[in-house]
């Protein structure tokens, strides 16, 4: 998704103009061994915002479908934010990022506990160019086979680890990336459900939305705020807001629907719910 904002940037041509919303669809599943290709259409070029199509072409087959809209930086007298609980703002009594504890630090712990299935994972999350801290509390621990239900709300510092150039629409790329990764994983919480876990059957994105509302830099923290009000024939509904720290300014809101489902209790899944717990009896099948 950051990959087709950039895409799509690349070829608006007015100088200042920024990404201010985009909506796509995750149509099939991609493999990160094959090249995808990014084709870029100019749908409009109006006096006040353009706008992009951008379709994803793996193996020749359409994978991913964006439109993209763009406009100039304006001030506007105009102008409020508020939250869902009707109060102004980012959220208040967050404890600081420095002071949080991260991603790194739990998987870190996870990898010397951990069974044989699951280190290629972490290894992957490991590497990952986000950067994640926990503003309130931990998650699940993924090898707990009964953890407790958690509120659908979750709150995020994240950031792109490596300082980024500072080309025109990159820091929305970028945060389209992070926007992306946490959001669905949200619904889980109040299900008693860690991630990754046996116990699901599928989980991916559908179709995600995202808006932008002011200037701000993805590799420095940016506060997410996550909650899920909807799960159900299958899938979960999930909204999310950027904040800058700073400023207590809302930057970006995003709105995504993905698949939520159950694996079927067959013999491998109870095999592998068994392996996580740590016998290894996963590789073994």
């Amino acid at each position: 998704m950051g990959q087709a904002l950039h895409a799509a940037q690349l070829t608006v041509h007015r100088d200042s103009w920024l990404p201010i919303s985009l909506h796509s669809y995750f149509l099939k599943r991609g493999s990160p061994n094959s090249d995808i290709i990014y084709q870029c259409r100019e749908t409009s070029n109006l006096r006040s915002f353009d706008s992009r199509s951008v379709d994803a072409i793996q193996n020749g087959q359409i994978i991913f479908k964006m439109q993209a809209q763009f406009a100039r930086p304006e001030e506007s007298q105009l102008r409020h934010v508020e939250r869902a609980d009707g109060v102004t703002g980012m959220p208040r009594g967050v404890v600081a990022p420095d002071e949080c504890l991260g991603m790194d630090d739990l998987l870190g712990d996870l990898m010397a506990r951990a069974p044989a299935a699951l280190l290629p994972l972490i290894e992957e999350l490991r590497a990952s160019p986000i950067e994640v801290r926990y503003a309130v509390g931990a998650p699940h621990d993924p090898l707990d086979p009964d953890p407790p239900s958690m509120p659908s709300r979750q709150l995020l510092w994240v950031r792109i680890r490596e300082p980024i150039t500072k080309a025109p629409g990159l820091d929305a790329a970028c945060a389209a990336y992070i926007s992306d990764q946490p959001l669905l994983l949200t619904a889980l919480r109040p299900h008693r459900i860690s991630f990754p876990s046996p116990k699901l059957g599928a989980l991916a994105t559908l179709d995600h939305s995202m808006w932008f509302h002011g200037p701000f830099d993805a590799d420095d923290w940016l506060l997410y705020d996550m909650h899920a009000p909807f799960a159900g024939s299958g899938r979960a509904l999930c909204f999310g807001h950027l904040y800058r720290p700073d400023t207590g300014q809302l930057v970006a809101s995003c709105a995504q629907q993905g698949v939520l489902r159950l694996a079927k209790p067959t013999l491998k899944n109870k095999a592998a719910l068994f392996a996580m717990r740590g016998a290894g009896l996963l590789d073994r099948l």
